[in-house]
């Protein structure tokens, strides 16, 4: 059986995670780009999810649709926004090949959170970045599957996190941000349930790397796609790149150890 999260967080060495699956090779957050992040090894696969307009959870970055669907075709220009749309709506676009015409249309579609948590979770570990939604509808969806120990779910909105925690305490959260972390935002962060940090690669230095780690969380970074960059977060000591390229990242950190 998989290791639990917490598990996983726990370990040594640096983890690879997959952003939006493997998302320099194949449209992001979709299936096939879940497939390729968990066959290039990757410690957790990502994945964000927002609420369709019947209350579903799916997995979509955007609060627009026009980037990497074919919404604009479909619905003409104007607003397109995600949770307007229902889940029927959703599923019917392509988001396949705005990428790569090899990804012909009609082939990727957008994928509910239950059938990205079904692809990756029997091989890998999720790690969910909630976009938008509820603590309950999410937390029902993961105990129906029994994932609650094996997922990790981040968010930039730690209440969300704190509602999380409230209802299952088991449950592995990262708390997201991007630029400073004073001590008292540190302590909201502590206070939330996380035991992760989330942090923006850029805005990372070795006091950030020691406050983070002085309180006893883990740091993990992203997005990093830039193998000099990695090497020099892993010299940091961060615990945890997030990137687009997990199989070339890997590959980078392990010619850096040989």
């Amino acid at each position: 059986m998989r290791p639990r999260a917490r598990e996983i967080v726990a370990r040594g060495g640096v983890l690879v995670i997959a952003h939006r699956g493997a998302s320099a090779d194949a449209p992001e957050n979709t299936l096939r780009a879940f497939r390729l992040g968990l066959e290039a090894g990757a410690d957790l696969v990502e994945l964000d999810t927002r609420h369709s307009a019947d209350d579903v959870p799916m997995v979509f970055h955007d609060k627009d649709l026009g980037r990497t669907t074919d919404a604009v075709s479909v619905w003409g220009k104007g607003k397109l926004r995600f949770e307007e749309r229902t889940q029927a709506e959703l599923e019917r676009l392509d988001a396949g090949s705005w990428f790569d015409p090899r990804y012909a249309a009609g082939t990727i579609h957008i994928p509910t959170l239950a059938q990205a948590l079904d692809v990756i979770q029997p091989e890998g570990t999720t790690l969910i970045e909630r976009k938008t939604g509820d603590a309950a509808t999410l937390l029902t969806l993961l105990e129906e599957r029994g994932a609650v120990e094996r997922v990790v779910v981040q968010a930039f909105d730690w209440p969300f996190l704190a509602a999380c925690r409230a209802r299952s305490p088991k449950l592995v959260l990262a708390a997201l941000g991007s630029r400073a972390l004073p001590p008292a935002r540190l302590e909201e962060a502590v206070a939330a349930g996380a035991s992760v940090m989330g942090w923006n690669h850029k805005h990372v230095n070795a006091a950030l790397v020691r406050r983070v780690h002085e309180r006893g969380l883990k740091l993990w970074v992203y997005t990093v796609n830039d193998d000099r960059r990695a090497l020099e977060l892993v010299a940091l000591g961060v615990d945890g790149l997030i990137t687009d390229r997990p199989a070339g990242i890997r590959q980078a950190l392990q010619r850096a150890t040989k």
